[in-house]
C-alpha cells in the first residue's frame, strides 16, 4: 500500500509510524515548516514558549510505553509542576495524573517520532480527489498522486473543504468543531518566581497561565511566560483585531498577578484558530472510502487522544 497522510502533528506522526512499522509506503504532507503542530515551541532572542500544548498525560496503556520509550530517549520527562486553580476567589491544587513535557522543548517528541520517515514541508493541500487511485493538490498548484489511501488529520472543518462536495463524510465529522485560542507569550528581564508554576483561572478572558522558564530543561536566566485566553471568549472574539486582544490579555493578566507586563520587553501573540473541540463524538477515527478522518478532536482530544486517534486511522488501513 501507498498511504498519504496530511498533517505531521501527534495524529499524523502516530498514524504514519504504525504504518511504517508494517511494511507500508507512507508520505507525510505538513503545511508548515516544521512538525508537531500545537506541539510547538516558539523562539525569541533570549526567550523560548511552548505556546501550545503546555504539557500532556498518559493514561491508556499503550500510549504509557510509547512514552516510556520516549523517555528513555531523553526527549520526554515529568515535570512536577505546582499548579493552582482559583475559583470563585478560592485556590485549591490543582492535581491529577503526572504531567509530562519534551525536552529541552516541547517540540523535541514529534522530531523525535519524524526520523526517518518520509515528510514534504511546505504543503498545504487544497484538494483530494480520487479516481481509481487518489490525488493531492497542493496550494503552490503541484499535485501528488498514486495513493492507495488517505489519511487526514486536519480539524475536521478544513477537512469537510479539502473533499469533493458529494463526498460522505458522516455525522460525526459534520457536526464536529473545535474553539479557538490566543497565546500570549510575555518574555520577562528577570527570573520570575511565584508560588506556583502553573495556574487555571474561572470567569476571566484568560483561564490559565504558565511559567514556562520553570519547565525542565528551560532556560531560567530570565522570566517566560504563556498565557492562553479562554475558548468562548476566544471564539467571541476570534476575528478581533490582534492589537487589541494582546492589550486585553496584558491588562487581565497584569492585573491578575500585580505585575508590570505592559513593560515587559517581549510580548508576542498566537492565534489557534483550532485549539481545543468544542463538540465531538468520542470516536477512534473515521473511515469512508478510503479517506480516515483522524486527529485530536477524537478521543476526547489532547495529545493522547491524538496519539490514539491516529493509530486507529493506520489500522484502519491495516
Amino acid at each position: 500500500m501507498k498511504i498519504a497522510i496530511i498533517g505531521s502533528g501527534i495524529a499524523g506522526l502516530s498514524a504514519a509510524r504504525e504504518l511504517r512499522q508494517n511494511g507500508v509506503d507512507v508520505y507525510l504532507y505538513e503545511k508548515s515548516r516544521g512538525v508537531g503542530g500545537r506541539m510547538s515551541t516558539r523562539y525569541a532572542g533570549d526567550w523560548e514558549f511552548d505556546h501550545g500544548a503546555q504539557y500532556f498525560t498518559a493514561q491508556d496503556e499503550d500510549f504509557k510505553k510509547t512514552i516510556d520509550l520516549a523517555m528513555q530517549a531523553g526527549v520526554i520527562v515529568a515535570w512536577p509542576a505546582k499548579g493552582l486553580y482559583l475559583t470563585e476567589q478560592e485556590v485549591s491544587l490543582d492535581i491529577g495524573r503526572a504531567r509530562y513535557v519534551g525536552y529541552p522543548r516541547m517540540n523535541s517528541l514529534p522530531k523525535y517520532w519524524v526520523d526517518g520517515l518520509d515528510i514534504e514541508f511546505n504543503h498545504c493541500v487544497r484538494r483530494v480527489e480520487r479516481t481509481d487511485k487518489w490525488t493531492l493538490s497542493f496550494e503552490d498548484g503541484s499535485q501528488a498522486t498514486g495513493f492507495d489511501g488517505v489519511i487526514s488529520t486536519l480539524p475536521p472543518e478544513q477537512a469537510r473543504v479539502i473533499l469533493p462536495s458529494d463526498y460522505p463524510v458522516g455525522n460525526d465529522v459534520s457536526k464536529a468543531q473545535m474553539q479557538p485560542c490566543f497565546a500570549l507569550m510575555v518574555g520577562l528581564p528577570d527570573p520570575l518566581y511565584l508560588e506556583w508554576d502553573t495556574l487555571r483561572i474561572k470567569d476571566l478572558p484568560i483561564d490559565w497561565i504558565s511559567i514556562n522558564s520553570a519547565k525542565p530543561g528551560r532556560s531560567s536566566a530570565k522570566g517566560a511566560l504563556v498565557i492562553h485566553s479562554e475558548a468562548n471568549w476566544s471564539a467571541e472574539h476570534v476575528n478581533a483585531d490582534r492589537d487589541w486582544i494582546e492589550n486585553v490579555l496584558v491588562k487581565t493578566a497584569s492585573a491578575f498577578l500585580d505585575l508590570p507586563l505592559e513593560e515587559a520587553p517581549h510580548k508576542a501573540l498566537h492565534r489557534w484558530l483550532f485549539a481545543s473541540r468544542k463538540t465531538s463524538s468520542d470516536i477512534d477515527c473515521l473511515k469512508r472510502e478510503g479517506f480516515v478522518f483522524a486527529g485530536d478532536w477524537c478521543r476526547g482530544g489532547r495529545v493522547q487522544g491524538a496519539w490514539l486517534s491516529g493509530r486507529a486511522a493506520a489500522r484502519a488501513f491495516l
